[in-house]
């Protein structure tokens, strides 16, 4: 993963989306290796870069938020991990709908 972060970072920039997809990944890799810090921080440089490139309401956002919920739940913060969860959600819903499967 590190390569492709590479390969997209000198291909399309660090601000744009195919990277903040990469650090998505990898915050993935790191969270099943149980890295929870660095799995947040990756997920934190994906979330910075949705949010300049994207906007707040996209739905690559909700996906990033859930997936730093599940981190934080794996951590056992659970009150955190519920805010992160929302705040898919409510994106999800605004964006989707509630009849989104």
């Amino acid at each position: 993963l590190e390569k492709a972060l590479q390969i997209n970072r000198s291909t399309f920039g660090e601000q744009h989306p195919e990277t903040a997809a990469t650090y998505c990944s990898m915050g993935n890799a790191y969270r099943s290796e149980r890295d929870y810090n660095e799995a947040l921080q990756m997920y934190e440089k994906a979330l910075q870069i949705q949010l300049a490139t994207l906007g707040e309401r996209h739905p690559a956002l909700a996906i990033t938020y859930g997936n730093m919920g599940n981190t934080y739940h794996r951590k056992c913060e659970h009150g955190r991990a519920l805010e992160l969860h929302e705040k898919a959600l409510q994106i999800q819903l605004s964006t989707l709908g509630e009849q989104h499967p």
